[in-house]
């Protein structure tokens, strides 16, 4: 909780000449001394306390300020003022919603100042804004509604509980709630936002769009949306899910929820892309699921996997609804009308930053899943709601030359802006790159170093900081620092940690700053609106990231204003003022990767045909949008004339043709996704990445796939940065480096493929020390790699199973246990994976002849010892970790009666054993539960089986029987059995039958257009059109530009 200065002065005319009743919390309290009652209300532990000081803030003007309160109800009109006859001198405090600036009060303490003060001081005073030196939290969007006071009308029927308005808006007190439900709002009174919603959120079940400035207390209205939801549904049989940006957000909500209503047996669990399979059991059996647009995209897209689950959502909470305007936003837009789509009885509640079009949100939710078409309930109000007043300017600058140049003409400025604009308070300024936050940095403190005392718009440091960094410390020293990734942690730590303390007063920092990291200060500068993003060069910021920064303005134990300033460039002014100001238009961006979510809707059986999309597309905001904005909307070979249904049959058989095209969806009347449409939206493949992985050439090698993988659109933002070549260059001469990139160094596929093989090889990183200042970023991307590679690699397996290769899905099968062990499957470095064996250690085994586990296993422990330099009993230890590893073992058969001769050749019925050689069999391994693939084919490159089992199911082997087609004497089969992402496990076991030469066909000789004929395999019940060139008996649409992996 806690505690600022401000709140309208009210009027409780039920309390003129009467006793104020108090409850049992507030009578025990009055017996204890004064300053045990201040101690408490320092520390958030009373609601009962005294007035504190009066700061300097200049009383408040009698001006009403303009009302911008919208509703689809009848308007309010605001209240004339008119000054309280029991109004105190110091400033009367009412808790309001748990503010962030706020005082403790109680029936008790306003009983006992208003009759001081009706007693003691007749004179009428407008209340001062007083500050508390409080502990600042980001993420408590709370707030005392900051307007002039207003006259208060009728009191509620709780003596303890005065009617008061603000804005016009009655607020309503926490007492409307039951009992239960009252500990999670630990204030009287909710502020004028949330008693204006709490009609609709608490006493409904209309779906309802909340527009209002950052820390308006929107999120109260969504906690109010889960009492409602819990007050009217048995335990268990509903569930809540909570959709944020970024999993910043969903981790700070999660801890601050599961606070909150794990005491009402609510349990919250996290759900986002650092997510395990331990979190998904906890959702099966949460309440509540906080998790990002993607993730849940994710698993509703498997929806029939989880029907159980998805049955049981009954309330949706959209946080920042408003990024439906960014590229990430079509996910968030898909899932929504997906859900919409499901025929379950789900509410929903969207929260938005102030956006002019806020109705055509509650357009597209509809009313309740019974009045699709009546819009949802809209709240909207505006920036006189926000609790600290945020004073935002956009600077227009001109250049001519390019983006670079344009930064360091914007540096040139910057001191001008600060000395305008800071007040001589704290500041942080955004910067494009993180080269940018340093020069930017050294030049104001340069600036500061060289201006007389009285110039200066800073203090200096209250003490000596020391840093890691020699540039950082330099900079510090004048009380200036920059931050970024690339920082050490120490130093990251110490730099936010001096800014608190008020040591440094000024960070030059890149936009990661604005989440995560709770930092605020009283002035903001966002120095040039682009930042670097790889192949495309600079790009403008989203607007989501332009909204963040601006929120870092603002310090309600300090200040009750606060000021940001957009440096950009001229001809950009006029788009900056309306995003800032929220007169920009919300527009959808689901056009913009459509394919992705039709594939995905096909596969889940919501659409079926030309006629169903098109039926679904009515469904989303990009309808809404395109209703009122058809130009723009331009998708590529959509001419853009013809009215808005004609349009909408172009764009669904544009892309439906394009996944056909892909072989991704079936070519039959009625669509349904084949078995690689399946996997892009069971993996989650973006489309121009499964178009890469389609085109995957026949008996692809490891060097193919690995190529393939880097070029995911996934990995597009991974770029080279400023002098990162030549440390990767370095990387790529490196004999231990498997696969050189053979071009110069330019691509993101470049920079990604020599980070995976960096890893699976383990190379030392350069040491170097111009290498040495990349080892951050490099970790950085190389966590942001392995988060998705294994889904990616997942998705070539199956698409390469289904396509009855062989060949290909044995190389992606090793680079998959590759991968997952992140070493290379056939190296002695896969010893790695036994605990307590690094890259040192495996070095001396091999040079002592031990290359494999089993090798180790087979060890004296002595020996171990005395390879590595270890007391006992490091070698028995280390042997007895070798048994645990997964050995698997086969055997191959082919029964001597199990022979038929056909036309093509001869079907012989195999038998394959597989089980393991440990004698107890390992379910899990370092910590994963183990499972286990088989692969049989026949030497000529056809895939006769395969099959993927759990370890559970071999405790006593297993019996695999299948058929082979030989069409010659001198075909053999073979057979493969591995652990999944589990390096050196794989086993194999061969057999060639002699059979007379009789029982095969004689060889014909035929022409190469006979032979492709020939080749050409039945099509399938899916309704794939086999003669499409992507097929393997003839060259794929690209193969001929395979000559090289990166040309």
């Amino acid at each position: 909780m806690q505690y600022g200065s401000y709140c309208p002065q009210m009027e409780d005319v039920s309390a003129v000449g009467g006793e104020m009743q108090y409850d049992a919390y507030d009578l025990g309290l009055l017996q204890q001394p004064v300053i045990d009652r201040r101690t408490q209300a320092a520390e958030g532990r009373a609601r009962l306390t005294l007035p504190h000081s009066a700061s300097q803030a200049a009383p408040r003007s009698f001006v009403q300020p303009t009302q911008r309160v919208e509703r689809d109800t009848e308007p309010i009109e605001p209240a004339r003022y008119a000054p309280s006859h029991f109004t105190y001198d110091g400033g009367l405090v009412a808790r309001s919603s748990s503010s962030q600036n706020e005082l403790a009060s109680s029936p008790a303490y306003k009983a006992n100042e208003r009759r001081h003060h009706y007693f003691g001081n007749l004179d009428h005073q407008l209340p001062q804004e007083n500050t508390v030196n409080e502990r600042y939290q980001e993420d408590e969007e709370r707030h005392v509604a900051d307007t002039v006071p207003q006259r208060i009308t009728n009191s509620l029927n709780l003596p303890h509980a005065p009617r008061m308005l603000v804005q016009g808006i009655e607020l309503v007190s926490t007492h409307e709630l039951p009992d239960r439900f009252r500990a999670i709002f630990p204030f009287p009174v909710f502020n004028a936002i949330q008693s204006k919603s709490f009609k609709t959120a608490f006493q409904s079940n209309d779906n309802l769009v909340l527009s209002s400035p950052t820390g308006s207390g929107k999120t109260a209205v969504l906690e109010l949306a889960v009492c409602r939801t819990a007050n009217i549904f048995p335990v268990g049989q509903y569930k809540i899910v909570y959709q944020a940006p970024t999993k910043a957000l969903c981790a700070e909500r999660q801890r601050d929820w599961q606070k909150k209503f794990g005491s009402l047996g609510l349990d919250c669990a996290e759900l986002t892309g650092d997510s395990n399979a331990s979190d998904l059991k906890n959702v099966q059996s949460a309440t509540i699921i906080i998790t990002t647009p993607e993730k849940w995209d994710s698993m509703t897209r498997k929806w029939k996997d989880h029907e159980k689950l998805m049955q049981l959502v009954r309330l949706c909470l959209i946080d920042e609804v408003h990024i439906l305007k960014e590229a990430r936003g079509a996910t968030l837009e898909a899932v929504v009308s997906r859900m919409k789509s499901i025929g379950s009885q789900i509410r929903f509640v969207a929260l938005s930053a102030t956006v002019p079009n806020s109705e055509d949100i509650a357009t597209w939710l509809g009313k309740d899943p019974n009045n699709q078409h009546l819009p949802a309930v809209r709240e909207r109000f505006g920036e006189e709601f926000r609790p600290v007043k945020l004073q935002k300017h956009v600077c227009g600058f001109q250049s001519n030359g390019n983006d670079f140049a344009f930064d360091q003409t914007l540096s040139q400025k910057l001191p001008n802006v600060i000395a305008k604009y800071s007040h001589r308070k704290p500041v942080m300024v955004f910067c494009a790159t993180r080269q940018g936050t340093q020069s930017t940095a050294k030049l104001l403190a340069e600036w500061w170093a060289k201006a007389s005392p009285m110039g200066r718009y800073w203090e200096a440091p209250r003490k000596r900081i020391k840093m890691i960094d020699p540039n950082l410390q330099d900079c510090v020293d004048s009380a200036v620092a920059f931050h970024h990734a690339g920082l050490e942690l120490a130093d990251r730590h110490a730099v936010e940690t001096a800014f608190l303390e008020g040591s440094v007063s000024v960070i030059c920092c890149t936009s990661t700053l604005a989440v995560g990291v709770n930092l605020p200060c009283h002035f903001v500068v966002i120095k040039n609106t682009v930042t670097y993003a790889g192949g495309v060069g600079m790009k403008e910021y989203a607007d989501l990231e332009v909204m963040q920064m601006l929120g870092r303005a603002g310090r309600p134990q300090f200040d009750d204003s606060a000021v940001a300033v957009i440096m950009t460039r001229q001809e950009k002014v006029r788009h900056y003022e309306k995003m800032v100001s929220g007169q920009e238009v919300l527009e959808s961006c689901l056009h913009l990767n459509l394919t992705d979510h039709l594939n995905a809707e096909i596969g889940l059986g919501t659409i079926t045909d030309a006629y169903s999309a098109k039926t679904w597309l009515t469904g989303t905001f990009l309808y809404v949008r395109m209703k009122q904005n058809q130009n723009h909307y331009r998708l590529e070979g959509d001419i853009g004339s013809g009215d808005l249904d004609e349009r909408l049959d172009r764009i669904c058989n544009r892309d439906i043709e394009l996944l056909q095209e892909y072989e991704l969806v079936t070519s039959d009347s009625k669509l349904e996704t084949t078995e690689y449409g399946g996997a892009m939206a069971r993996y989650y493949v973006n489309f121009a990445t499964m178009k890469v992985f389609m085109d995957l050439p026949p008996k692809a090698k490891v060097s193919d796939i690995l190529a393939a993988l880097s070029k995911a659109a996934e990995f597009q933002e991974l770029r080279f940065r400023a002098g990162e070549k030549s440390t990767y260059k370095i990387l790529n001469d490196n004999p231990l480096m498997r696969y050189r990139i053979p071009v110069d160094l330019a691509l993101s596929a470049h920079k990604v493929s020599l980070i995976i093989q960096t890893v699976l090889s383990s190379i030392d990183f350069p040491d170097e020390e111009k290498s040495r200042k990349h080892r951050a970023q490099y970790n950085t991307e190389v966590a942001i790699i392995f988060q998705h590679v294994h889904r990616l690699i997942r998705c070539i397996i199956d698409c390469q199973i289904q396509r009855d290769d062989p060949v290909s899905a044995r190389n992606a099968l090793m680079l998959a246990r590759s991968l997952g062990a992140r070493v290379w499957d056939d190296s002695p470095l896969h010893m790695k994976q036994i605990e307590g064996i690094g890259p040192i250690t495996v070095r001396k085994f091999v040079n002592a002849n031990i290359k494999t586990i089993e090798d180790l296993e087979r060890m004296e422990s002595h020996r171990i010892e005395g390879l590595v330099s270890r007391n006992p009993p490091f070698g028995a230890k280390l042997i007895d970790k070798c048994r645990a590893f997964p050995k698997l073992r086969i055997s191959l058969s082919a029964g001597h009666n199990s022979v038929s001769k056909r036309n093509e050749g001869v079907i012989l019925n195999m038998k394959a054993e597989i089980g393991f050689l440990n004698e107890i069999v390992p379910v899990q391994f370092n910590r994963k539960a183990v499972y286990v693939c088989f692969l049989a084919e026949s030497s000529d490159g056809r895939k006769l089986h395969f099959c993927r089992i759990s370890a559970k199911k071999l405790d006593k082997g297993q019996d695999i029987l299948f058929s082979a087609l030989l069409t010659s004497s001198t075909q053999s089969v073979t057979c493969y059995v591995m652990c999944d992402d589990i390096a050196g496990t794989m086993r194999e076991a061969s057999v060639q039958p002699k059979l007379p030469l009789s029982m095969f066909p004689a060889p014909k000789l035929q022409s190469a257009d006979d032979s492709e004929l020939r080749g050409n395999k039945e099509p399938r019940k899916s309704g794939i059109n086999n003669s499409h060139p992507r097929n393997f008996n003839v060259p794929a649409r690209g193969h001929s530009k395979l000559k090289t992996c990166w040309e």
